[in-house]
């Protein structure tokens, strides 16, 4: 081979190796977690907020043997910019976000731009799930994000989030 070959090789495994070895965006401040209740009462997991200096995280994970076939989610800087009934119960087909998974997942994330939400600005998360587990087991429910309850006649609850800071001057 010839020194500039052999030179442009090494320079594309060095640039290679440093785009590998660049790490994801930290996350700031701390994350929040909450329990994934399904049918009110049934322990199915959790969900957890986190962000970064661009993005909100919510996650998803089920515990076994529990698994999510829909997730939806909404975020806003208020309760009443998340779907609601004129009766304030939320409308999760309404939501900004949603996925359906076949085959069904144990954990899934929405990754939300942060856009004009600002570090230490509370905001208002409904995650909710139809998760599913045998029969035995509590069968196919619906799942919120526990939290307080919205001011409809249902038991749907929603998730306040502190937006984190990342360290920065807040502008």
């Amino acid at each position: 081979m010839t020194k500039s070959v052999k030179l442009a090789l090494l320079l594309f495994c060095a640039v290679l190796l440093a785009a590998w070895a660049t790490p994801a965006q930290a996350v700031c401040g701390s994350s929040s977690s909450t329990p994934l209740y399904a049918g009110q009462t049934l322990d199915a997991g959790t969900v957890t907020v986190t962000n970064d200096a661009a993005n909100i995280y919510v996650r998803y994970m089920t515990n076994d043997p529990w698994v999510i076939s829909d997730a939806h989610l909404a975020i806003a800087s208020s309760l009443a910019g998340i779907p609601q009934t004129h009766k304030g119960n939320p409308i999760p087909g309404h939501f900004a976000y949603s996925a359906i998974f076949d085959p069904e997942v144990t954990d899934y994330t929405f990754t939300i731009p942060l856009g004009s939400f600002l570090p230490g600005q509370t905001v208002y998360i409904a995650a909710h799930a139809i998760v599913q587990a045998p029969a035995g087991s509590g069968g196919t429910q619906t799942g919120w994000g526990f939290g307080p309850g919205f001011p409809g006649a249902n038991w749907a609850t929603y998730i306040q989030y502190p937006i984190q800071s990342c360290g920065g001057p807040v502008e």
